[in-house]
């Protein structure tokens, strides 16, 4: 059975999407609660902040527990203001999502010790970017700091400690199957990273069709080991992406989570040794 779309739309545009599931976002607060009315709520997967304002005091009392996705435009210089979003968490679930840009380490870092979630937003990182990666992803899984989800490691590691596929389309919500982004000037797609490039005739299976390219083409995603749980994110909008990096930490995912498995297996076999 086919799930119903979430549309991610702005603010302004709400009355074109009343009965749809829907993502609203806007630069401001204010705006957002101005639009809504409490028979919305029911329909809102999240509100999304595209910025980082000082003052987000108007969500405080306002719709307690819907989620919260605040993004940052500039992770280095933004980074601080995390701060100022402590009290929505308690009337709402709030995530901080980080470009992957310069300073995208030291904005997760603080967000995970401020008991935000996290989700990372991907283009195709350089090797500079790599170097802060693979800092968040040391700190999701070594520091007792992250108790909060850090996507997107979190939905990988348990997909290979578990022995299930993910789709990391879907982990990025950017699954044309779920979710579609409706542009600022109204354009359907499926995520900020797709304006302005055509999905062709049959967006819904935009992915499948970019997937089977890639493995008609023989590119590096043919004998990938991860390409299960990838197909092929990392290779828009550029084909011959070098994925090199990207699989260094798709193959530390997949160590954490068997080595935290043989942890349990020896841990269960001691317990019944020890068993009188």
């Amino acid at each position: 059975m086919k799930s119903e779309i979430v549309y991610n739309i702005l603010a302004k545009h709400l009355d074109a999407y009343r009965g749809a599931n829907i993502i609203i976002r806007s630069t401001t607060p204010h705006e957002i609660v101005k639009s809504l009315s409490e028979a919305d709520f029911e329909r809102v997967r999240f509100i999304q902040l595209l910025s980082a304002p000082a003052d987000a005091s108007d969500l405080e009392g306002w719709g307690a527990g819907i989620p919260i996705d605040i993004v940052l435009k500039d992770p280095a210089a933004e980074f601080v203001v995390l701060y100022n979003y402590t009290n929505l968490l308690d009337t709402h679930p709030v995530r901080i999502s980080i470009p992957v840009l310069p300073g995208v380490s030291k904005a997760a870092k603080l967000a995970v010790s401020l008991n935000f979630a996290v989700k990372l937003i991907f283009a195709q990182p350089d090797d500079f970017l790599f170097e802060e990666l693979t800092q968040v992803l040391d700190l999701y899984l070594h520091h007792i700091d992250a108790r909060r989800p850090v996507e997107i490691f979190h939905t990988l590691f348990l997909s290979f400690y578990q022995g299930w596929s993910t789709s990391l389309w879907e982990i990025a919500e950017e699954d044309p199957l779920q979710v579609r982004y409706i542009s600022d000037d109204g354009e359907k797609t499926i995520s900020p990273r797709f304006v302005g490039f055509s999905l062709g005739d049959d967006p819904d299976h935009f992915v499948e069709a970019y997937v089977s390219e890639l493995i008609s083409e023989k590119r590096e995603c043919h004998d990938c080991e991860f390409f299960n749980r990838c197909g092929g994110y990392f290779k828009w909008p550029d084909k011959s992406y070098d994925c090199v990096r990207v699989k260094n930490l798709f193959a530390t995912l997949k160590s954490a989570a068997d080595e935290l498995k043989q942890d349990l297996a020896g841990y269960r076999a001691t317990e019944v040794i020890q068993q009188p």
